[in-house]
């Protein structure tokens, strides 16, 4: 479950740990009674801190971008580990705050109690990682002072050089946005702050697959609603269907987001239900591999290795002759390997998160119109993965049923061996014995199903009607804790594209000056600065489309309530008119 049992264990019921849902922060109990009352009240949904007259200010204050942080990060992310990072971390933080720091982070990693869920990571760090560092630090400097000793281009290592501040300013942003309760959890002792809830805050990890991280979703979607402060729980929509209502009020679904909250009537789902399936849904599905998936895949291969095959198409050493040369080439080669292959995964989670929250706010348009929503098309199993990892699973699934369907024919082959001559089986009781061990080879795979393969579910979907009030309440809530979802992410990702966008100024600046000025540069470093930037670019304007397409979706539902809102005015125009015309026509009947 991606670190979900250790993060449990940690003592922490949200991401973020001293900000738990205002609900939360009471007795079950208390928490109970609040809950029934912001329930029969529906106007409590909207202001939860005031009808539970709650005084804590901080609570709703958004995700703000911690400066401070993001500087120190930097700092440490750019000297050197093992001697350099961790000395100005104690100058920083104190010899007891550092040395929580850097275990937690990996500058100084030599206490296992820090890394538990992954113990092999410190290894790694220290045969792998750590070394790599080093030769790409000491080749960075080699450019720098001696680039004509080297054979390598100044502009070239420069380049190098500002990739490498790119990826620690990726970083040093992640850390920037942490709120000051995880701020001071990496600085506290491992029982505190664990390597699970490290990955769940990774965008790489955690967001990338946030349904593989147990209760990732709930607890964004519960933040969320803090952040608005309302409680999604307490709205309902009033279904067109009663079918497809009768449904979802039974469909077997994560306990806080029920369908059913005890008050709502037979036709009618919580807001909380919908938003919970469409976001799990959304956000559950697996990252497509298109033409930006290809691109982020290959690109960081072939901007390394582009330096190295226009060398040989000139006749030079691709590394260089000297074991100078050949360590500092190596350096600059990992150095672009593998600082381009985080930017370009960063970029191309960044376009998959905005494809998600589109597909999300398109479900959120659709149940609007008719017919509305197919039920398939948004509900997911309880125990869902996510698409990938759920695939994953069913195929094991498979391959495990398979093999105990052989099994058991196996098994069933030698009773019948052993029993005797007079008593031979049927060719029929044979084949009804085999079936039944298939069939009792198929439980694992039955087990997965849940109420989604229902008979008829197929034609039952969700449509609401907004001329409804009750209905325009809960959608207009609805869309707002679907926009604040993971908001903490989503600045993230927003600052990652213009990591990536500043990179790419950077270059251009970079070939301008080499253009329109007399600097000493290589052909070598034009052409690999070109083709760089072409490939950034194309990320970031991906980024830039997805991020517009995005925002149209305001426009499409502003539109949506527009169009009702101008019914229910031409209804009424049109009723006026009728109530003028038989009072007119009783006139004249009354005359006659």
């Amino acid at each position: 479950d991606g670190g979900g049992d250790d993060y449990k264990k940690a003592g922490f019921t949200t991401a973020r740990p001293t900000r738990s849902v205002t609900l939360r922060r009471k007795s079950r109990q208390e928490e109970d009674e609040e809950t029934k009352k912001l329930l029969k009240n529906l106007s409590g949904a909207t202001s939860v801190r005031k009808h539970l007259e709650d005084e804590s200010g901080d609570m709703h204050l958004q995700n703000k971008f911690n400066k401070k942080e993001f500087f120190t990060s930097m700092a440490y992310e750019t000297l050197p580990p093992v001697i350099f990072s961790p000395l100005f971390a104690v100058l920083m933080e104190g010899p007891e705050r550092a040395y929580h720091l850097i275990n937690h982070r990996l500058f100084l990693p030599i206490d296992k109690s820090y890394q538990k869920g992954n113990p092999g990571i410190i290894i790694f760090w220290w045969i792998v990682f750590i070394p790599i560092l080093y030769i790409v630090q000491l080749s960075f400097w080699s450019v720098l002072l001696y680039s004509d000793e080297v054979g390598i281009d100044l502009w070239e290592g420069i380049l190098a050089i500002m990739t490498f501040l790119c990826r620690n300013m990726i970083l040093s942003i992640k850390y920037a946005y942490y709120s000051d309760e995880e701020l001071e959890g990496v600085r506290a002792p491992a029982p505190d702050w664990t390597d699970a809830h490290q990955t769940r805050k990774l965008i790489g990890a955690g967001w990338r697959f946030p349904l593989e991280h147990q209760g990732l979703v709930e607890e964004e979607l519960k933040l969320a609603q803090e952040l608005i402060d309302v409680h999604l729980g307490a709205p309902s929509f009033k279904l067109q269907s009663k079918e497809a209502a009768q449904f979802l009020r039974k469909y077997d679904c994560h306990e806080e987001f029920k369908a059913d909250n005890g008050h709502n009537e037979d036709d009618e789902v919580s807001a909380a239900f919908i938003v919970h399936q469409y976001v799990r849904k959304c956000f559950g599905n697996e990252i497509p591999f298109g033409f930006n998936a290809k691109i982020a895949n290959f690109a960081p291969l072939l901007t390394s290795l582009t330096p190295n095959i226009l060398r040989l198409s000139k006749g030079q050493w691709a590394f260089g002759e000297t074991h100078w040369q050949k360590a500092c080439h190596a350096g600059l080669f990992i150095s672009r390997f593998f600082f381009f292959a985080q930017l370009f995964l960063f970029g191309y989670i960044a376009v998959h998160d905005f494809m998600r929250r589109r597909a999300t706010m398109k479900l959120l348009g659709r149940m609007t119109t008719f017919p509305g929503v197919r039920l398939e098309e948004f509900l997911t199993k309880k125990d869902s993965k996510g698409e990938k990892k759920d695939a994953e699973l069913e195929k094991a699934a498979k391959k495990e049923a398979e093999k105990k369907a052989k099994e058991a024919k196996k098994a069933l082959g030698k009773v019948y061996a052993q029993e005797t001559p007079l008593d031979p089986p049927t060719e029929e009781q044979g084949e009804e014995d085999t079936t039944k061990m298939e069939e009792g080879s198929m439980e694992p795979i039955r087990s997965m199903l849940t109420s989604l393969d229902s008979p008829g579910i197929e034609n039952l979907r969700v449509y609401i009607d907004l001329r409804e009030g009750a209905n325009a309440f809960s959608w207009v809530l609805a869309r707002r804790a679907v926009k604040a979802f993971g908001s903490g992410y989503y600045s993230r990702v927003q600052a990652y594209i213009g990591v990536l966008f500043m990179w790419s100024v950077f270059a251009m600046i970079a070939l301008n000056l080499l253009f329109w000025s007399n600097q000493k540069h290589s052909s070598i470093t034009i052409t690999y600065l070109c083709f760089t930037v072409f490939l950034i670019t194309i990320c970031v304007l991906t980024a830039v489309s997805e991020a517009t397409k995005l925002q149209e979706m305001v426009t499409i539902h502003r539109m949506i309530l527009k169009n009702e809102i101008f019914a229910i005015d031409q209804t009424l125009s049109d009723n006026a008119l009728h109530e003028e015309s038989q009072k007119k026509g009783l006139r004249l009947a009354g005359r006659g």
